[in-house]
Formats: structure tokens, C-alpha cells, sequence
């Protein structure tokens, strides 16, 4: 199978020079130093990945609808938005071949670098991947849903969890895949330019909402409460007026998303509703995640608005 190595940079890439620079390693450095053949290189954003955007996947997603040769991809980055780039992509990219996003917690430039051996375990994994399936994280011999994925450490060798995102394991380029590892939603039509809107994050920690954004100036708001979804009393007339005007997602600060008990659902939760708040489609999500996907959602919504005219 021919492998489309799409680089977005990372620690995966990164070589340290003597004055302390960074020189990053560029696709071809990175299927050089993995051992590789067969692969082709395609460097999208090699940045760190707090700098990767929509655009990012937009170009990265272009790149793969030009590469007819490769069969599947394998796309790194960093491990500090792993997370939600994975998310990103189970969501805009197209299904027609198998993606796998890969890092690497040390350096590309080290010797006792784990870039390669990812490399490898992405490229098994690809191979293994059923027709259709949504994007998936390969780290560290493990399998990860992209919808689940969080980071749980900031720097270790396998820094990502919960065990309820793991979908299988690699080990000695055996691959062992738990699931589909599809994604319902797909928004692959959009373009970068439908993915705009403006939508904040709302927290509150002991007490109403301070620093309230102006809705006026949002498209979108994802309330990342307290647990199961919690908010206080404080805060309900101010996310209810908000609701009138833009759409409120309930979210929560959890790292994985609520999951709600269908037999007895928490107050709050049915409370959101009385308020006018959204659930539907975004339990399991946290608020970084629920973001995204209301990103996407009124990006559709402003297509099919335009398509209407």
C-alpha cells in the first residue's frame, strides 16, 4: 500500500540545533528517518500545533483529493491539539481512503526518537482500516477514537486517554482494531470559507458567568459546565437570553464529554432544554470538541442558506 505522509508539524519534527533553534524536519526528513519506502511526502503546516487551523485541514484535505497515488495517509502533528485536530478531521475529511494522525512526544532529531516507530504503527494501522472508517490517532501502541481522545499528559511518551478512547493496539506491527472507528457526522462539502463562525467558550467556576461575551458579535456559544453539564442558578438568565439569539450548546469542562443515562437523565441537563440550551449530537463531547462541531454545523446551515437564494 503507498502512504501519503501529510506533515503538520510537531514535536515529531523538531531538531534542536546546537544554539538552541528549532530546524524542522520536512516529510521527506521524516519517511528517512522512519525507514520507510513507498511513501509520498506532502509538508501542509509543519508549525507547532497550537497554530494549526481550519485552513490547516482544509489544505491538508486538498492535498489528499489531489494524491490519487497514495492508498491512505498518515498525518502528523502535535501532540497539544492532537485532540482536536483528530476531531477536525473524522469530521471534514472524505471516508474514500484510511487516515491515521501520529506524533511524537521527543524530539524527530533524537536519536531515541518515537516518531518512526508511530510512523510505522500508522502505517500498519491504515492498512487495516475497513472501507469508510473515520479518521483514527495511532500513539504509543495504542488506538485512539478520534471523538474520545484527549491529552491526559502534558509530556509523556503516551500522553493520551481515557481507556473508554482506545480502540485497539499495535504491537509488533500487529495490529489488533476494536470497532468501526466511524464517525456518524461527515462534513467533508465544506470549504475553509464556511467555517467562520464566530462561537466562544463559556465557563463558569463558583457563580454566574463573568465576562460574558457580547452575543451580538457570535454566531454560537458551548457552554462548558460543571460535570454532567452543571451550571448555576446565576447563570440561567444569561444563557437563556443568549439562546434567543444565537445557538447555546450544553457542554461541560469534563475531558471526555458528558454521557447521559437516557433512564434518569441529570436535572440540569433537562434543564438546559427548558432554557432553550442544545444537546442533541454533542454528548461525549467536551467544549473544545463541541466547538468544532458547532463550526461545522453553521457553516452548513450558511451553504445550504446560500445554495437557497
Amino acid at each position: 500500500m503507498k502512504i501519503g505522509l501529510l506533515n503538520c508539524g510537531g514535536t515529531i519534527t523538531e531538531n534542536y540545533q546546537p544554539d538552541g533553534t528549532i530546524k524542522r524536519l520536512l516529510a521527506r526528513d521524516l519517511i528517512a528517518l522512519s525507514g520507510q519506502t513507498g511513501w509520498i511526502g506532502h509538508d501542509i503546516d509543519p508549525v507547532d500545533s497550537c497554530d494549526l487551523t481550519f485552513a490547516s485541514i482544509c489544505r491538508a484535505r486538498d492535498v489528499m483529493r489531489q494524491d490519487r497515488e497514495s492508498e491512505a495517509f498518515v498525518m502528523c502533528c502535535g501532540t497539544d491539539a492532537m485532540e482536536d485536530v483528530a476531531y477536525a478531521a473524522a469530521l471534514l475529511f472524505d471516508r474514500d481512503r484510511p487516515v491515521v494522525l501520529t506524533g511524537a512526544a521527543i524530539p524527530g532529531g533524537n536519536a531515541n526518537a518515537d516518531g518512526p516507530r508511530n510512523l510505522a504503527d500508522s502505517a500498519n494501522l491504515a492498512r487495516a482500516m475497513p472501507p469508510g472508517a473515520s479518521a483514527l490517532v495511532a500513539f504509543a501502541g495504542r488506538i485512539f477514537d478520534p471523538t474520545s481522545i484527549v491529552k491526559i499528559w502534558p509530556q509523556a511518551i503516551q500522553p493520551f486517554g481515557p481507556e473508554t478512547a482506545i480502540r485497539g493496539s499495535i504491537d509488533a506491527d500487529i495490529v489488533t482494531l476494536a470497532g468501526s472507528g466511524i464517525v456518524d457526522e461527515n462534513y467533508a462539502e465544506l470549504d475553509v470559507s464556511d467555517l467562520g463562525a464566530r462561537v466562544a467558550i463559556v465557563m463558569e467556576t463558583f457563580g454566574s458567568l463573568v465576562g460574558f461575551p457580547d452575543v451580538s458579535k457570535l454566531d454560537g456559544i458551548v457552554v462548558a459546565g460543571k460535570g454532567a453539564g452543571g451550571f448555576s442558578a446565576e447563570s440561567e438568565k444569561l444563557l437563556s437570553e443568549a439562546a434567543r439569539h444565537v445557538p447555546v450548546v450544553l457542554s461541560t469542562r469534563c475531558a471526555q464529554g458528558f454521557r447521559v443515562n437516557p433512564a434518569v437523565t441529570k436535572y440540569a441537563y433537562d434543564h438546559a432544554h427548558n432554557l432553550g440550551l442544545t444537546t442533541a449530537g454533542y454528548d461525549g463531547l467536551n467544549a473544545s470538541k463541541a466547538r468544532i462541531r458547532l463550526i461545522a454545523e453553521l457553516g452548513r446551515a450558511m451553504r445550504s442558506e446560500k445554495a437557497g437564494r
